[in-house]
C-alpha cells in the first residue's frame, strides 16, 4: 500500500466518523463521499484502536527505499552518533554506487527511523574545552575589533559605513570611530590615536585579529607589522597582542562590542556625513554603552572606568587626521574600472597597456567616485556610484571622446586647404565619407590628413577633386590614386609655355593650309622607301 493509500484510509476514517457525529444515514454518508455502504459500515464498526492497528500493519506492509541499506546505517550511526542524515547520504552514495534514486527526505526518515529502533541518539562532537580566564588588572587590556553595516542616507539611498571598536578588557568602557571608507593601516591609527585619547591614557596590552592593516606574519611570534603601524606601536609604546587565526572567543569582548554597535547604535539611524555620525556616536557611548550595566559583570563600565582611568599608561602622541586615502584600480583595456561590481567609464586613452592604474576616492557624502591620475593625482573624472551590481555607468563625453584624433585629424585638414564653410568641397567629402564609412572614418581621416599634407595644395585640391568625383572612401585606394598621380606627374618633361613676341602677338595673319593628298603622299613615299 502506497503513502497515499495510507493518507486516503486516515483521511476517509476521519470524514465518515464527522458525518456520523452528524447523524447523517450510512446512506447519505455513502452518497456523500461516493463509496458504498459497506465501506461506511466497516468504517463505522471500527474502533479507533483497531483503526490505528489498521494502519500501523498497512505502514509496516510497505517495503521501504532503504530498507536494504539500513545496516549500513546503523554501523555509521554506532560508529559515529554525530553524522547527519546528509553525512549519511553521501556516504551511501560513496559505497553503494547503485544507490537507488530517493530524495534527501527519505534519507533523513530512515537515519531517524534507526536511530529510534535501535536507540542510537544523536550526540554532538566534543567541541573545545573552555574555561573562564580570570580578569585581568586595571589598566593592563583592551580588545580591537572592525565592523561594518549598511545604513540608510537622508536621501533614500544606500551607505556602507566601517568602523572600530576598543573595549578596555576590566571595565568594558568602550569606544568607537566610524568612517566611510575601509580601513588602512593609517586609519587604523588614527582610530587608535582618538580611542586613547578618549579614554585618557593607554593600556599596556591591545589584542587584535591577525588583520593585514596591521598585521604582514605572524613569524612565530617574531611579529612582522605593516610599517605604518610598527611605526606608532614604537612611537606610542603599548605591546599588540595578535590572536591565533580563526579563534573570535579569544576576545570576545569586542565581537560582543560589534554587534552591539550593529543591532543598538546604528540599527534603524539614518546617515548624513561622518562628523555628525561620530558626534552621535560619542552620544550613544556617554548615555547608552557604557552607562548601562555589562551583561557579564552586572557593574556600569563608566563607573568601573573610574578605578581603572588612573592606571591606564601616560599617552602623549599628537595627530592630525589623515587625508581621505585613495585606493589605486586596474584600468581595462576598453578604458573601464571595475568598482563593486560595476563598470564605470574613463576617457579613450586612458588604458595605456597592462599595467595602467588609477587612483579611486569615495566621497560617500557626496555618493560619488573620483577618479585621479596616479602621476600627477589630477582629476580624470567623477561618477556617481550605481546602488546597483552588473552595471555599466557611462558618462557623457567619454564615448565622444574617441573623436579626439579625429577632430585633429580634420583641423590638419582644414587648415591645410583652408577651408572651414560647410559647403566646401572638403566638409562635403568628409561628410560623404563619415556615412558611407562610419565604422572606418577615424582610420580614413587620419590617411587622408597624413597622405594631402605631402603634396603642395593645388596638387592635393586636385586628389581631393578626384576622391570626391570617383567617390573614394577607402583610405588604401586613396593612397593608391595618390601614388599613381605622383609617378604620372615624375614621368612628364616639364614643359614651357611658349610666348609669341610682342610684334607679332599684334599682326594680321592666316597660317598657310595645305591640302591632305600630300600628307597621303608623304606617308605612301615613305612606306615604298
Amino acid at each position: 500500500m502506497t503513502q497515499l493509500n495510507l493518507i486516503s484510509i486516515v483521511t476517509m476514517w476521519s470524514k465518515i466518523n464527522e458525518l456520523s457525529r452528524q447523524s447523517l444515514s450510512q446512506m447519505q454518508i455513502a452518497l456523500k463521499l461516493g463509496i458504498s455502504r459497506d465501506t461506511v459500515r466497516r468504517y463505522q464498526r471500527m474502533t479507533e484502536k483497531e483503526f490505528e492497528s489498521l494502519v500501523s500493519s498497512e505502514f509496516l506492509r510497505r517495503k521501504r527505499k532503504l530498507e536494504a541499506f539500513e545496516g549500513f546505517i546503523k554501523q555509521l550511526l554506532q560508529d559515529c552518533p554525530s553524522l547527519s542524515a546528509a553525512q549519511v547520504h553521501d556516504r551511501l552514495k560513496e559505497h553503494y554506487p547503485d544507490l537507488p534514486e530517493v530524495s534527501e527526505r527519505t534519507v533523513y526518515n530512515t537515519v531517524c527511523l534507526v536511530r529510534e529502533r535501535e536507540e542510537l541518539p544523536k550526540v554532538p562532537e566534543c567541541g573545545r574545552q573552555m574555561f573562564k580566564v580570570p580578569d585581568c588588572e586595571y589598566g593592563e587590556k583592551a580588545q580591537v575589533d572592525f565592523g561594518e553595516k549598511i545604513l540608510r542616507t537622508s536621501k533614500g539611498g544606500q551607505v556602507k559605513v566601517y568602523f572600530m571598536v576598543m573595549a578596555l578588557q576590566r571595565s568594558r568602557y568602550k569606544f568607537v570611530y566610524l568612517q566611510n571608507t575601509p580601513f588602512t593601516s593609517k586609519t587604523t591609527v588614527y582610530a587608535h590615536h582618538l580611542a586613547f585619547r578618549y579614554f585618557g591614557g593607554m593600556p599596556r596590552k591591545v589584542i587584535y585579529d591577525q588583520d593585514r592593516k596591521m598585521l604582514v606574519s605572524e613569524n612565530f611570534g617574531d611579529y612582522v607589522m605593516t610599517g605604518e603601524f610598527a611605526k606608532y606601536v614604537s612611537a606610542a609604546g603599548f605591546e599588540p597582542v595578535f590572536c591565533m587565526p580563526y579563534d573570535p572567543a579569544s576576545k570576545g569582548q569586542s565581537e560582543a562590542v560589534v554587534k552591539y554597535v550593529k543591532n543598538n547604535f546604528l540599527a534603524g539611524r539614518t546617515y548624513v556625513n561622518m562628523d555628525s555620525l561620530n558626534e552621535e556616536a560619542i552620544g550613544w557611548l556617554s548615555r547608552t554603552a557604557n552607562a548601562k550595566a555589562n551583561s557579564t559583570t552586572r557593574l556600569i563600565p563608566a563607573e568601573e572606568f573610574k578605578k581603572e582611568q588612573p592606571r591606564l599608561a601616560h599617552y602623549a602622541e599628537a595627530m592630525d587626521e589623515p587625508e581621505m586615502e585613495a585606493r589605486e584600480y586596474s584600468v581595462r583595456k576598453d578604458n573601464t574600472l571595475l568598482y563593486h561590481s560595476n563598470f564605470y567609464s574613463l576617457p579613450l586613452g586612458t588604458y595605456a597597456g597592462q599595467g595602467t592604474k588609477v587612483m579611486v576616492v569615495r566621497n560617500v557624502d557626496n555618493n560619488e567616485l573620483e577618479i585621479y591620475d596616479p602621476k600627477d593625482f589630477s582629476l580624470i573624472t567623477r561618477h556617481r556610484v550605481s546602488p546597483f551590481r552588473g552595471q555599466f555607468i557611462n558618462k557623457d563625453g567619454h564615448a565622444g571622446s574617441r573623436n579626439r584624433d579625429i577632430l585633429e585629424s580634420e583641423r590638419i585638414l582644414r587648415t591645410f586647404f583652408n577651408e572651414w564653410a560647410d559647403d566646401s568641397l572638403l566638409s562635403r567629402f568628409l561628410k560623404e565619407l563619415h556615412d558611407n564609412r562610419p565604422r572606418y572614418y577615424r582610420k580614413s581621416v587620419t590617411v587622408m590628413a597624413s597622405l594631402m599634407t605631402d603634396y603642395d595644395k593645388a596638387a592635393a585640391h586636385r586628389l581631393l577633386e578626384m576622391f570626391a568625383e570617383a567617390k573614394v572612401y577607402n583610405a588604401n585606394v586613396m593612397r593608391e590614386m595618390a601614388a599613381r598621380q605622383a609617378d604620372r606627374m615624375e614621368a612628364q618633361p616639364e614643359r614651357r609655355p611658349v610666348v609669341a613676341d610682342a610684334a607679332v602677338r599684334g599682326a594680321d595673319f592666316t597660317p598657310e593650309q595645305r591640302p591632305i593628298s600630300e600628307y597621303d603622299d608623304i606617308i605612301n613615299g615613305e612606306e615604298e622607301k
